[in-house]
């Protein structure tokens, strides 16, 4: 009743707050006042707030025939007599939010025991699609609203002059290759970012490369990944060996002076205090995933994803008749809409067919194995390539051997190449523009 008196004394100002925190006529719970709400937003659009006021809106209510629904004129009167001053209508808003939140909330509980009483196929199912409505109504309080150029035009000018001046804030996560974050302006919340390759180039290298940039960035931000193929230690002793610029090798045939020995310390060190958490489960199953990737950001809150990779992703729910390229489908779209949901990047690693392999082939698009779902969903593709047999040769695996990056889509900007060297002694990426010349191996 006093919000809705505010929006009767005051509707220049009250209304845009009301409207801005209930959006819908549903936040109200009697009937009453959800006819209210509907015409009093139905004049607006109709004459503008100038014309809202007591007696023109009995009179619409009657017009309309939902006067009695209303409560009748004195009814209506009451509610306009409800407050004094629309001063706290911002509080009066807040209350019916809070109210609304856990009537959802209620109303959510009890479908769920419903169905928990229900035979089901696969309780995993209803366990994601539970979590996605407790979700939505935790973040509901995100209210949204359709706004103009005119109300769009100044933050998109000021975006461009901070992208312009190279402002940290206006750029996404860094990836750690200048070249990479020049072409994609970085990790961006929200989109899916695919690496592809053949087997053994590189991809799993890459992506911890990344994620280490990031988790020891400045300022640091905490990573997850989704390790389907290689053990949790594997993992760190690659993280280890490539931040220490230390060959596994070294360690194994007892070749550390006690130098190189500190420098590992060192990085251990500093890879302890990185916030990374890594979840190295075989065969998981997307509903699985999207489940713990969601714990991982109320619990952690990860400011960027790593899967690696897309196709070791089970599915579960589907047809056994479903073909495989069904069911990668269903992943790359689940992937695309949890990192819409999470509001973060998710970098998905995933692996090229064998024509990428032929002689002076270089990777495409089509070569991405499986499913097209793929290039659909992401916003960006990135295509890693390399000549594998060239880290056969002792001397070129220590000097490097040249990498191309091929970012062969990319939703919100330029394709393009970005030019890499890989160190396979430490499984190591590094940027090309910061090597010397005459240390840049040839492709």
């Amino acid at each position: 009743m006093a919000v809705l008196g505010c929006i009767l004394l005051d509707p220049a100002t009250a209304l845009d707050v009301v409207l801005l925190r209930l959006p819908g006529a549903e936040y109200f719970h009697r009937a009453e006042h959800q006819v209210m709400y509907l015409a009093i937003r139905d004049l607006v659009e109709e004459g503008g707030r100038g014309q809202l006021d007591l007696i023109t809106l009995a009179d619409a209510l009657a017009r309309s025939g939902r006067l009695d629904e209303a409560g009748g004129r004195a009814y209506l009167a009451q509610v306009n007599n409800a407050v004094a001053t629309p001063a706290n209508v911002e509080q009066y808003a807040d209350i019916v939010w809070q109210n609304a939140v856990l009537r959802r909330l209620i109303s959510t509980c009890q479908r769920t025991a419903d169905r928990c009483f229900q035979p089901m196929e696969d309780v995993r199912i209803v366990l994601d699609e539970i979590e996605q409505e407790i979700l939505e109504v935790t973040s509901s309080h995100d209210t949204t609203r359709l706004r103009t150029l005119h109300e769009l035009m100044m933050p998109a000018v000021d975006y461009l002059e901070k992208l312009q001046k190279g402002d940290q804030g206006a750029l996404g996560l860094s990836t750690g290759f200048e070249d990479v974050d020049r072409l994609i302006t970085g990790l961006r919340p929200g989109e899916m970012i695919v690496i592809a390759a053949r087997p053994s180039i590189g991809k799993t290298a890459l992506a911890l490369n990344m994620a280490a940039s990031i988790a020891l960035g400045t300022p640091p931000q905490a990573v997850g990944m989704f390790s389907l193929e290689m053990p949790a230690q594997q993992l760190v002793l690659r993280l280890l060996c490539s931040d220490a610029r230390i060959g596994l090798s070294e360690v194994r045939e007892g070749a550390m002076t006690t130098a190189r020995w500190l420098e590992l310390m060192a990085a251990s060190q500093r890879l302890r205090d990185a916030k990374m958490v890594v979840d190295d489960s075989g065969g998981i199953d997307i509903l699985e995933l999207k489940n713990k990737a969601r714990r991982m950001k109320r619990d952690y809150n990860i400011a960027v994803l790593f899967i690696d990779y897309l196709q070791l992703i089970q599915v579960s729910g589907m047809n056994r008749n479903a073909n495989r390229e069904n069911e990668v489908a269903r992943m790359s779209g689940s992937i695309k809409a949890l990192a819409k949901e999470l509001e973060i990047p998710i970098v998905v690693l995933a692996q090229l067919n064998r024509q990428a392999e032929q002689p002076g082939q270089r990777p495409r698009l089509a070569h991405l194995r499986e499913s097209g779902a793929i290039e659909q969903d992401a916003d960006v593709v990135a295509l890693l390539h390399r000549d594998r047999d060239e880290q056969l040769d002792r001397e070129k695996a220590q000097r490097g051997v040249a990498a191309e990056l091929i970012i062969a889509k990319n939703r919100n900007g330029e394709t393009g190449l970005a030019h890499l060297v890989f160190r396979p002694v430490y499984t190591r990426f590094e940027s090309r523009s910061r090597i010397a010349d005459e240390d840049v191996p040839e492709m």
